[in-house]
């Protein structure tokens, strides 16, 4: 093989590795089906159809004994008026010891009223189509329920800003 194909096929190979591994794309990405069932604390349950947002939802799977986790909450709350004006509901699914210690958690942290929050139960995540191997883990699920990002680890304000807008974006097409 000469020089030239090797050097695209490293690019290539790149390209892919930032696209599915940095910027969570996946070409091949599932829809999440909107009647998957959720659990919220008080054990009520709901469907995925009944607490998406018009516009997309954002999944995020957290757990209370992370300390990424609590700084991605304060992350979120400053984005709490952006959710709402673009109407994309914020989903948190947290796990923990029991639920009155994710009770506890969530009231520690002020968590806005409008997000839903729900117990984590092991069966989301093949309903999900993703393996949760860390927290925070997110999940962005567009207005037509695709799957439009699906990746573990911190993210901040503008990051998640530029995921709502690309998502805003791709509704319109």
């Amino acid at each position: 093989m000469s020089l030239k194909k090797l050097i695209i096929l490293a690019i290539l190979a790149l390209a892919a590795y930032y696209a599915v591994h940095v910027k969570g794309f996946n070409p091949f990405s599932k829809k999440i089906d909107g009647n998957v069932t959720l659990y919220n604390l008080e054990d009520k349950t709901f469907s995925l159809s009944e607490v998406a947002g018009e516009n997309g939802t954002f999944v995020f799977f957290m757990g209370t004994w992370c300390p990424v986790c609590v700084s991605e909450i304060n992350t979120l709350k400053g984005l709490t008026e952006f959710f709402r004006k673009n109407k994309i509901n914020v989903l948190l699914f947290v796990h923990g010891e029991s639920k009155d210690e994710i009770r506890q958690w969530l009231y520690q942290r002020d968590i806005p009223w409008d997000w839903k929050t729900f117990y984590w139960y092991n069966t989301y995540e093949p309903a999900f189509h993703i393996d949760v191997k860390g927290v925070p883990h997110m999940v962005a699920r567009n207005k037509n329920g695709k799957m439009t990002f699906n990746k573990a680890g911190g993210f901040y304000s503008d990051y998640l800003s530029k995921i709502a807008l690309d998502m805003l974006q791709s509704n319109k097409k």
